[in-house]
């Protein structure tokens, strides 16, 4: 009995060890929630816009959470509206001058996504959306990777994505602001 139950504390210590992170099951009943941190003002975050709204519909589709967050000052409510208005958002935006969600996440960048499984309280993805934009800028003229769809698609298929984070581009989050 002994030796049974020293095998198998070593068969799930292994199983533990040696199964990459991309290979762990997420659970079906978990709950996701993607957070997507913008700037109405910023080009990029005009120019993923469109992008967005084709996301939000693949995670109603998958029963997952999608709401966006405006972290600085500078993002009004008359400038969030329009912006909602100009790009057709159909998600729900919100403010985030405290900085609360941009600080929990480790956001730094706008446009910046977290995709966070609240079942388990981890991370599943954080980063950019795709790869439309490889430097402040510069913009390449097909977009070649979709991290965001990727990491929903992988949940979906009741695993996690191959591509943990990326290293976001876009407009800095303005820490140094006080929302009073």
């Amino acid at each position: 009995m002994k030796y049974q139950s020293l095998l198998f504390f070593f068969w799930l210590f292994s199983l533990v060890i040696v199964t990459p992170f991309s290979s762990v099951r997420a659970q079906s009943s978990d709950s996701f929630t993607v957070y997507v941190f913008l700037l109405d003002e910023c080009r990029i975050c005009q120019e993923v816009a469109p992008e967005l709204n084709k996301i939000y519909t693949l995670t109603k589709e998958n029963n997952i959470g999608f709401v966006g967050y405006f972290p600085n000052l500078s993002s009004n409510d008359a400038g969030i509206q329009k912006f909602r208005k100009k790009y057709k958002v159909q998600y729900t935006l919100s403010t985030d001058f405290e900085k609360e969600l941009a600080k929990r996440f480790a956001a730094t960048t706008l446009p910046e996504v977290v995709m966070w499984n609240e079942t388990k309280n981890e991370l599943v993805y954080r980063g950019l959306i795709n790869n439309l934009f490889y430097a402040p800028g510069k913009r390449r003229h097909k977009i070649t990777q979709h991290y965001l769809k990727d990491a929903i698609f992988a949940v979906q298929g009741g695993k996690y994505p191959v591509t943990k984070t990326t290293d976001p581009i876009g407009c800095f989050i303005n820490y140094s602001e006080n929302p009073f």
